[in-house]
């Protein structure tokens, strides 16, 4: 079976864009879940990343890399204020 990648956004104020395994990019502008439309087949490595950074923020990821044995819910990206 096919499992989807998802997680959840936190402290965004611009618009982000994530992509999985170097593709099916994902912008979002908003807090809270996400999930990218193109499923990977169970047992088959993901690596969520940043394509584009917000204006003004920088986004980090935890937990975006693992081998999905489920649907993964558990990405956790995070936008802060760029510090000059």
């Amino acid at each position: 079976s096919d499992a989807t990648i998802g997680g959840t956004v936190s402290g965004l104020t611009g618009t982000l864009v994530l992509q999985n395994n170097g593709g099916n990019p994902l912008a979002t502008a908003t807090n809270g879940p996400f999930t990218f439309t193109s499923l990977i087949q169970n047992g088959s490595p993901y690596s969520v990343t940043v394509r584009t950074q917000p204006t003004g923020q920088t986004c980090t990821v935890a937990n975006g890399t693992g081998t999905a044995t489920a649907n993964v819910t558990n990405v956790a990206v995070t936008a802060q204020l760029l510090r000059f």
